[in-house]
């Protein structure tokens, strides 16, 4: 134990590890024991000081912790404390106190948010002392990591709750704040609805995408209250919102002719970019999604049954999507180096490219409705237009059938008439052949 003598007096006085004295605001601690300084008094000193020699190490061990870190562990104990008073779950029923709230003791001391730098401080006094609550986003990361597997539906599920989980005032050019745990209600609920019924026609969002969001919030909701971190007794207002009829519907992508596609490949190609090409040349021949297609490598074909075949990925967007195999057209083979590629989490990069491209390209192509995923209606359509029947198609591109007898009753169509309608996409794109200059080269 550190003690130094002043004025005849005992101090206990430890110093403050080098790496937090710009959290703790200060190389030392000090203070006096009021002991008498001698050898007969210092084990008197010493049980003296024990107790605050704690309480700093404690302040020490708090500030090399990761700010997010601590800002997670208040927000978790304020919220299980709001939900124990509603329980009757008193770790001493005469103070009131909860357990969450005697475990909240150690972050409550002035000494250590003074302490702390200004912004770092607010935070968490605001954590610990707004009537609001712990805002609603602060557990958002821990709901999405719960729930979702697929990427794509975690990232809709982070947004689709950061934008709802705010109250709104003045309209869709109005101001916004984050919404606490303890303002979760109908009204705020409905007045994000009257915020995205307020945009303009043009920037508002599609029906099926806000009852996605409502979706969201609902679930998240939910989780929180089994999660005891949301009072049983608040009511979910997102479950059964109403949604105005303003809201537009959605737009079906549009499909695009063997015409479109090429020449926005041919752009690419032109580019350099053999990165792009791979991905249409794979799109055009499978039928696969962006993300499908930027999980592919070298490491996805099997050789099922003599036939070489793309394995897509296991968290595709459906579970008619998962884990299908696609057979490899002739034509790719010879586009694509089938022994050294790798595109996986390069569906983003790829995509934003494509559609700049395609804006330049297409007449139309500025349209949300033609994209990337407008190739995959000119499979479908190139398929239909050739006598593919609508199992056999629904197989290769991975689409739910919803009649009882092929949807629920069978086992899905021959890998042998799959590998056959890959072989007439294959005959009505005669481009790539054996002709060198169309063959794309990744680069390793």
């Amino acid at each position: 134990m550190s003690l130094t003598t002043r004025d005849g007096i005992f101090y206990a006085q430890p110093s403050v590890p080098p790496e937090v004295r710009h959290i703790i605001g200060k190389s030392n601690f000090r203070r006096s024991t009021g002991v008498r300084a001698g050898k007969a008094n210092r084990i008197e000193a010493m049980a003296t000081a024990a107790p605050w020699l704690k309480e700093w190490r404690r302040l020490i061990d708090l500030a090399r912790q990761e700010p997010d870190t601590v800002a997670n562990e208040i927000a978790v104990l304020k919220a299980k404390a709001a939900v124990e008073r509603e329980l009757g779950d008193f770790a001493d029923e005469r103070s009131g106190y909860t357990h969450a709230d005697a475990a909240l003791d150690k972050y409550e001391d002035q000494d250590w948010l003074e302490g702390l730098p200004p912004a770092q401080a607010k935070q968490y006094a605001t954590l610990l002392w707004d009537r609001r609550g712990p805002p609603l986003v602060q557990f958002v990361e821990r709901f999405v990591e719960a729930r979702y597997e697929n990427k794509k539906t975690a990232d809709d599920a982070r947004r689709a709750i950061k934008d709802g989980a705010r109250i709104w005032s003045g309209g869709a050019t109005g101001t916004s704040r984050p919404m606490g745990l303890n303002e979760i209600n109908r009204e705020n609920a409905r007045a994000w609805m009257r915020v995205e019924e307020a945009k303009q026609p043009a920037e508002r969002r599609a029906l099926k995408t806000m009852q996605k969001a409502v979706g969201f919030m609902s679930e998240y909701i939910f989780w929180l209250q089994d999660q005891r971190l949301l009072v049983d007794s608040a009511v979910n207002p997102y479950k059964g919102l109403r949604l105005p009829k303003t809201f537009k519907k959605a737009e079906g992508y549009l499909p695009v002719s063997l015409e479109e596609v090429l020449a926005v490949r041919e752009a690419a190609a032109a580019n350099g970019d053999s990165e792009l090409v791979a991905f249409i040349d794979i799109g055009r021949y499978t039928g696969m999604r962006i993300a499908e297609v930027g999980a592919l490598s070298s490491e996805s074909i099997e050789t099922v049954d003599g036939i070489q075949c793309f394995r897509v990925k296991l968290d595709a967007k459906t579970q008619a999507s998962r884990g299908r195999l696609v057979p490899i057209a002739e034509g790719l083979k010879r586009l694509l180096p089938l022994h050294n590629f790798d595109l996986r989490r390069r569906e983003n990069a790829a995509g934003k490219r494509f559609g700049r491209l395609k804006e330049e390209i297409w007449v139309d192509g500025s349209k949300r409705t033609k994209c990337f995923h407008s190739i995959r209606k000119f499979v479908v359509t190139a398929l239909e237009q050739n006598g593919v029947t609508e199992g056999v198609t629904a197989d290769l591109v991975g689409h739910k059938k919803d009649t009882i007898t092929y949807g629920v009753y069978s086992g899905g169509s021959a890998l042998g008439d799959i590998a056959k309608a890959v072989a007439m996409l294959d005959a009505v794109q005669p481009v790539g052949g054996d002709d060198p200059s169309n063959v794309v080269r990744l680069r390793g």
